[in-house]
């Protein structure tokens, strides 16, 4: 039998029953006949040399429709939808092939963009509204409250979705990707009575984004353990007080004080909301936390930076200046055709963004960023102290806003962090900061 014989769209799950059919015949004349053997039978009857080719020859027809469908969502061509669901009922629940995202459904897509008539369309053919994908566990409707996009929200709930959806990351629940995060032209407020009003409950931080005085104060009436829970990793673990300083609502953050909110609880990177506020420059946040007998943060003298970061200086095993360029998979194959060796890269929904090239024990990392006229570069050095160096740099940090709140001349150095210390996704951990030209010094460990 040739490869010809395949359907367009073969189904790897009747290719192996066919397997165990085929097992069966085999043990008559060989007993000793494995699944395996089964597997290389059917894979050799329909032209291929094993299993493992059949199964690719499979998964890559199987992807090519629904690579085509995920691409008409993106778009919002409602007819090329239309048409390739009456074709294939299926595709209604297919996930995306390739997405960071395992389980991205077309509906996180359509809801996702506010693609309203294919999200009702999607719905039609049978779409699951509390589909939940991999990446930040979400139900597609996580999205279209992200967007504020009451439509699409009345959509997926009218259509039997979950409310609540607690256990996604970032602000966790629907009603707090709600309200947490913003959009242009988006009302967080309409956004949560709606949800309210299809029997979401407010969290403290979604009663905090909304600035709703009555809902806080019953939210934390109903259970005072609220004030020490804590937003997301991606959200350094803020409490309720820091998110009140964050959102500079002083009149929150009064409420929240009168609450009983423990003043010295402390984010992902040990800062309390005093110094969060010290640190923004948010000057009546700052007093307001002072005067209800917040301790002051750390701070230090430029001697005692110079000193610290000295001593923990040796660690240091290597600096990698990092290129911003306008195509990393093009670089990348530049370096690689002049004798560099490609030392890994990165991608997102199909685009390099980032890559490094080795040469010898020199590296060279890149970043998409932009035209070419547009280069940033930016320098990263590996250390085995970098918790130690952050908490150096950000107890400057705090010494220079302190003094630029008090009136005080601020004397050098001043640091700026631009990035916190966090644990990326590709891994290790890293914060970085900014020298006085604008180039970024980043510290990693990893």
């Amino acid at each position: 039998m040739s490869e010809s014989k395949l359907p367009e769209r073969p189904s790897l799950e009747f290719l192996r029953k066919r397997a165990k059919e085929q097992l069966q015949e085999l043990r008559r004349t060989s007993p000793g006949a494995t699944l395996a053997d089964a597997l290389l039978a059917v894979a050799r009857d329909h032209g291929f040399p094993s299993w493992r080719a059949l199964k690719a020859e499979v998964d890559r027809r199987q992807a090519q429709p629904v690579s085509e469908f995920f691409e008409a969502v993106a778009k919002n061509d409602v007819a090329r939808v239309r048409s390739l669901l009456a074709a294939d009922r299926s595709l209604a629940r297919a996930v995306a092939v390739g997405s960071p995202h395992g389980g991205w459904t077309a509906l996180h897509e359509a809801a996702k963009h506010g693609h309203a008539e294919i999200v009702a369309l999607l719905l039609q053919h049978g779409a699951d509204p509390d589909a939940r994908e991999a990446g930040d566990n979400t139900y597609p409707l996580h999205w279209a409250a992200a967007r504020g996009d009451v439509g699409v929200m009345q959509s997926l709930l009218d259509a039997g979705g979950d409310v609540h959806g607690l256990g996604a990351d970032h602000a966790g629940d629907v009603i707090g990707w709600g309200t947490f995060f913003t959009a242009a032209g988006k009302d967080v407020g309409a956004v949560a009575d709606f949800l309210v009003s299809r029997g979401a409950r407010h969290s403290i931080f979604s009663a905090i984004s909304v600035g709703d005085l009555a809902a806080i104060r019953a939210v934390v009436e109903d259970n005072p353990e609220v004030l020490d829970s804590r937003l997301s990793r991606f959200e350094q673990n803020m409490t309720p007080l820091q998110l009140a300083v964050a959102r500079k609502r002083v009149d929150i953050l009064n409420l929240l004080i009168e609450l009983g909110a423990d003043l010295e609880a402390e984010n992902l990177h040990g800062q309390t909301a005093l110094s969060e506020a010290i640190a923004s420059g948010n000057d009546e946040a700052a007093r307001r936390l002072r005067s209800a007998g917040a301790k002051p943060p750390r701070t230090i003298a430029s001697a005692e930076l110079k000193d610290g970061v000295a001593n923990l200086s040796s660690s240091t095993r290597k600096l990698i200046p990092m290129l911003g360029v306008a195509d990393v998979a093009a670089t990348l194959e530049w370096y690689v055709s002049i004798g560099f060796v490609e030392a890994g890269r990165i991608g997102d929904e199909g685009v390099i963004n980032w890559g490094i090239v080795r040469f010898g024990d020199a590296e060279v990392m890149l970043s998409l960023h932009g035209q070419r006229t547009e280069q940033p570069v930016s320098l990263w050095f590996y250390t085995e102290h970098v918790d130690a160096l952050y908490q150096l740099f950000k107890a400057r940090q705090l010494a220079a806003a302190q003094a630029a709140l008090e009136r005080r001349p601020v004397m050098p150095p001043v640091v700026e962090i631009h990035q916190d210390i966090y644990n990326p996704f590709y891994g290790g951990r890293e914060f970085g900061i900014t020298d006085p030209n604008g180039y970024q010094l980043y510290f990693r460990k990893g």
